[in-house]
């Protein structure tokens, strides 16, 4: 059989390699080239504090664009979309500006129009727009609210408070006094129809009488102080106790008109609304920072040449952080495993090789990024070993040199490719396996990948009907 030398496998994969660069190179322009079709709408909105350019425009959840640019027209916030060649919005369409959660980031939702309805063209504006809360606003109807409240308290102190109360409350028992005298003179004065009126009356006294009785014993029930009411008679510290409790709500609301405790603050002074904005402000970048925790599950399949069969990758990379990852995975490699073994027979050792080519290899790793650089360790296919990962291109070309499996009675195993996103869920990837491999275990291959990330996995997991 033919055999080529390590210097040739290594300048034939450098060849590989620069071909395959210039091919990505070829179509990552393209790709360039295409992210940037579409149609423009535009849209006005009176406000658009905390959007953003690059924006997602969403449809039902799902994206169908991205704002390309915000800028003021004649005080109001002209927002440009691009929205995807294949979707068409009809001209009746609506515009909103909505969070993801309660502080996530805002995004633009459209509404759909009627169906049957001409679509927007290049250029056209969205003519129905929902207003947005504000928060400010809210704060600020909050401030009048609490200034009403004042209005209308003082207004029932001056009524029923001081001198004047008492004096009012004394002519109206004055008034009452005279109209029971009056009542008498015209009793008096026609006893006769009074007596028909006092037969005709008879029947309703007697369940009057009824009434009066269960009045007679909660009244009663009031004096022996059972029951709030007769607490609050009875019990000279209730009534001390209300006193005090509104004697502290007059001190409350005459702190906060002078604009002191929190309430006080929040309802006067500016600055603290200011401070309340950027701590909410605080807690929207946290929550950002925990939305970063991402989880990614992939496949990658291997077409070995020399071995005319396939090699097969199942990892999960768990990633807390934006630079840095977790890596669990599963190989199966039609190779198999080495296993080396020594017999001593007759004080002679002699050494063995034995393959096991059904058992599954793992791989553990830990890895950190410094910019395009990526550097991983750990357990890789069942052995020590380490990786190297350079990304360009927007991350879309993934340059990969790992060495593992350092044996001292062979030599170690190095692997070198070159991973392409063709899609956003399918990679290419080709390159040379264990290419300095001095047990005929080396092998050029190309292969494909399929990888999705935790949203992905939801969708598919929660849209994937369950068996009866």
């Amino acid at each position: 059989m033919f055999k080529v030398s390590s210097e040739a496998k290594v300048g034939l994969f450098v060849l590989i390699a620069m071909i395959i660069l210039a091919y990505m190179s070829v179509q990552v322009g393209k790709q360039t080239f295409t992210l940037r079709k579409g149609y423009r709408v535009e849209v006005i909105f009176s406000n658009v504090a905390g959007l953003d350019p690059d924006s997602s425009v969403q449809i039902a959840g799902v994206e169908v664009g991205r704002v390309e640019s915000i800028k003021l027209k004649d005080g109001m916030a002209l927002v440009i979309m691009r929205i995807k060649p294949e979707v068409k919005l009809e001209k009746d369409v609506t515009a909103a500006i909505k969070t993801h959660g309660v502080l996530g980031d805002k995004y633009i939702e459209i509404i759909p129009g009627t169906k049957g309805e001409s679509f927007l063209a290049e250029g056209e504006q969205i003519t129905k727009v929902e207003k947005a809360a504000d928060l400010d606003r809210l704060l600020q109807q909050l401030a009048f609210i609490a200034d009403d409240i004042k209005a209308v308290t003082g207004s029932l102190k001056q009524v029923m408070g001081g001198e004047a109360g008492v004096a009012t409350l004394g002519d109206i028992l004055e008034n009452t006094r005279q109209l029971t005298a009056n009542l008498n003179r015209v009793i008096k004065q026609n006893d006769e129809k009074i007596a028909q009126t006092m037969d005709n009356l008879k029947g309703a006294s007697r369940e009057m009488e009824k009434t009066f009785a269960s009045l007679s014993d909660i009244t009663e029930g009031i004096k022996k102080g059972e029951g709030t009411m007769g607490q609050l008679i009875k019990d000279k510290g209730m009534a001390e106790k209300l006193n005090k409790t509104i004697t502290s709500l007059e001190g409350i609301t005459d702190k906060i008109n002078q604009g002191k405790g929190t309430i006080g603050k929040l309802v006067n002074d500016e600055e603290t609304v200011k401070t309340l904005n950027e701590s909410l402000a605080g807690i929207n970048r946290y929550v950002t920072k925990a939305e970063q925790f991402r989880t990614f599950l992939s496949y990658r399949g291997e077409y070995l040449f020399d071995k005319s069969d396939a090699k097969s990758h199942l990892e999960l990379k768990i990633q807390p952080k934006e630079d840095k990852f977790y890596i669990l995975g599963l190989t199966h490699d039609p190779r198999g495993k080495r296993t080396a073994r020594e017999f001593t027979v007759d004080g002679k050792t002699t050494k063995t090789e034995e393959w096991e080519r059904d058992d599954l290899l793992f791989t553990a790793q830990i890895g950190k990024r410094f910019k395009d650089l990526i550097v991983r360790g750990g357990i890789i296919e069942s052995t020590g070993g380490l990786g190297l990962d350079y990304l360009t291109f927007n991350d879309k070309l993934k340059l990969t040199f790992e060495a593992f499996d350092f044996s001292s009675d062979q030599r170690t195993h190095l692997k070198a490719y070159a991973e392409y996103q063709l899609f956003k869920h399918l990679y290419l990837s080709a390159g040379w396996d264990d290419f300095i491999s001095d047990r005929g275990n080396s092998s050029p291959f190309v292969g494909f990948s399929i990888r999705f990330e935790d949203e992905d996995l939801k969708y598919l997991l929660t849209s994937t009907p369950i068996p009866r």
